[in-house]
């Protein structure tokens, strides 16, 4: 696969899974979304999760479905920043129609960046 694909290997789809790394890992808050990261020690991709409350669009499916494209397409633009290794929720807390996908691939790119710092 390519740098920029987004393979189904690199899919977090278990429940459980989500659940720990919401639980247990490092999270970073931004102005539209909150990133969190856990570290895994048996593998050497990244996986990650999307998340978008009902609530946050009026219970509509189609722009609940708009938005995780927008944070997928952001996340698959900047994983690189991210050493590989770990699983990520992304989850869009104030995601609108107006929000633009260069912004939230700039707070993505930003708490990878903070990430690898500490």
């Amino acid at each position: 696969m390519g740098l920029n694909s987004f393979s189904i290997k690199e899919h977090l789809k278990k429940s459980n899974s989500i659940k720990a790394v919401l639980d247990k890992g490092t999270c970073f808050r931004s102005k539209t979304i909150n990133v969190c990261l856990l570290k895994r020690i048996e593998s050497d991709v990244n996986k990650a999760a999307f998340i978008c409350k009902k609530n946050l669009c009026q219970k509509k499916a189609v722009l609940r479905n708009r938005f995780r494209r927008i944070l997928r397409e952001a996340y698959r633009k900047s994983k690189h920043f991210l050493p590989p290794g770990h699983d990520i929720v992304i989850v869009g807390t104030r995601v609108t129609k107006d929000t633009k996908p260069l912004e939230i691939e700039k707070e993505i790119t930003d708490a990878f960046k903070k990430y690898t710092k500490k």
